[in-house]
């Protein structure tokens, strides 16, 4: 990524899921609201898409809009979407997929969140209550995207 930033959060794994697999559960709304954390609500402001350019916006449940971040699709390639976000955060958010061992039926699928806190007191609060919470709550996604890419009989697969 282009900066560095104070926070970083990243997670692997590794599906039993071909690429176009793992492409469709990425970016599908009906694949993708089953394994994104039930923590946030994730919504296009226009239509739902991953193209460069693309605008979303995150809010975290039951706060409502007190702490909301806006995203946009920075980069989009095969394998990659890259978000850039501002709001009381703002870094980038990068969701990467390739094979694994060079086993077309196996894809490594990593999130890497790079970010700086815009709300002072929140550097404060961050490391002790939010950030170990976002970490396990992160880890907990990467299994519902595991198990969400391996189901048998997936669509279109």
């Amino acid at each position: 990524m282009e900066h560095q930033y104070p926070y970083l959060q990243e997670e692997f794994v590794v599906v039993e899921a071909p690429l176009e697999r793992v492409e469709a559960v990425m970016t599908e709304r009906a694949l993708m609201t089953r394994w994104m954390s039930p923590a946030v609500r994730f919504e296009p402001l226009e239509t739902w898409s991953f193209e460069q350019g693309a605008r979303w916006r995150l809010t975290l449940t039951g706060l409502g809009r007190a702490l909301e971040a806006h995203y946009v699709v920075h980069d989009r390639q095969p394998g990659l979407v890259l978000w850039a976000f501002t709001g009381f955060w703002e870094g980038f958010d990068a969701w990467h997929w390739r094979p694994f061992q060079g086993h077309a039926g196996r894809t490594l699928i990593q999130n890497r969140i790079e970010y700086n806190l815009r709300i002072p007191i929140l550097d404060v609060l961050w490391p002790a209550t939010v950030g170990p919470l976002m970490g396990w709550d992160a880890r907990v996604q990467m299994r519902r995207l595991k198990s969400v890419c391996e189901e048998a009989g997936g669509v279109g697969f």
